[in-house]
């Protein structure tokens, strides 16, 4: 008889999507989503397997019947535990016997906290089978709330597949076409930056500061949000006339930006992971990325494949860019160190760690 699987989301994402298929050939799963988030982009794979939103009609009854069979399920795994469902999910599990699994794709650690909300957590943590982590970041947290270091184990977050890592950065004449293809400059040092216009993401003060630098330096910042309008009256008042503004691409259309480009910078306040850094270093980019975001502190070696600089100090930021940007074969090794970095950052990597460790639980459970 096959084993089977039931995991716990907060939000859809095709990445999830993405890592459950994989499980396909060790499991059956029963994936279900707590909130659709209103967004309809991933409808259509909704369909394609046993994938379900529980603010649905269909979802909800079917989440209402699997709790009611639970026993049905050999391990329970859950990317969000703190939400009314899961905790009500995890105490029903630990009546009923059955392991658990806790991910964690990322977290900002903080002295802070609820008082209360830590003893459920620890009640919570210190009673799971095993813990998934994204990195230290992730283990520090889970040893925060009384995991067993044993039962912890780290996988290489990602939504990146072994196919959309280079093998070697573009070289010049590569970079070139690619430039002349997007109708961007090809005499100029290029800048990337993506992610939503948002005040979170500390894009206004990076243009603002951004000013200050060369001509010869473009800041390409892509994306969408309701920033947008902010930036580009900062650059008006100011009369910046090297920040380019530039929509949001899909995956395989955005990819070619960021080989079109020399340094990849991530001014952000708080990101729990960070994913561009992931991508950015798939295409051979160094990046430059502030302390609050944890693909930085998991990812970024200083001086290596890039920098990490304090939150908010945005004139550090635009030195390290130009570092790189002032010597060439500085620039070229730390676009091979940033391939090597994420090499093996790949959603099969990472499902590979989920199946041996569900695998190691359940025959350790019969």
């Amino acid at each position: 008889m096959g084993k089977k699987v039931l995991a716990l989301s907060l939000y859809p994402a095709p990445y999830r999507q993405e890592l459950f298929n994989l499980f396909e050939n060790a499991f059956s799963a029963d994936v279900f989503f707590e909130h659709s988030g209103g967004d309809e982009r991933e409808s259509s794979w909704f369909s394609k397997g046993n994938y379900y939103l529980i603010d649905s009609d269909e979802g909800f009854n079917r989440f209402k019947e699997a709790k009611k069979h639970l026993k049905q399920y050999d391990l329970v795994l859950f990317y969000e535990f703190s939400t009314k469902k899961s905790v009500q999910l995890i105490i029903k599990c630990i009546l009923k016997r059955i392991p658990y699994v806790i991910n964690c794709d990322g977290v900002m650690l903080s002295p802070h906290g609820n008082p209360i909300f830590d003893i459920v957590k620890r009640f919570l943590v210190s009673h799971a089978s095993a813990c998934l982590a994204s990195g230290e970041n992730a283990k520090k947290y889970f040893l925060k709330y009384g995991a067993k270091e044993d039962r912890i184990f780290t996988h290489t977050f990602s939504t990146l597949h072994d196919g959309d890592i280079l093998k070697l950065p573009p070289n010049s004449s590569e970079k070139a076409d690619i430039r002349r293809r997007l109708c961007l400059s090809t005499d100029k040092f290029i800048c990337v930056a993506v992610g939503r216009f948002i005040p979170l993401k500390r894009y206004a003060e990076l243009i603002t500061e951004w000013r200050n630098m060369p001509k010869s330096h473009i800041l390409l910042l892509i994306g969408s949000g309701t920033e947008e309008q902010r930036y580009r009256d900062i650059i008006e008042e100011h009369g910046i006339n090297n920040v380019i503004i530039e929509k949001f691409h899909p995956k395989d259309e955005l990819f070619e930006y960021y080989k079109a480009a020399d340094v990849f910078v991530h001014p952000t306040s708080y990101d729990v992971w960070g994913l561009v850094i992931n991508e950015a270093f798939a295409c051979g980019l160094p990046a430059v990325a502030s302390d609050h975001c944890v693909a930085a502190l998991e990812l970024i070696k200083d001086g290596e494949n890039g920098y990490k600089v304090p939150m908010g100090d945005d004139k550090l930021m635009c030195d390290k860019v130009s570092k790189i940007c002032a010597d060439e074969s500085f620039k070229a090794k730390m676009s091979g160190s940033a391939l090597e970095t994420i090499k093996h950052y790949t959603i099969e990597n990472m499902a590979a760690t989920h199946i041996k460790v569900f695998k190691e639980l359940i025959n350790s459970d019969n």
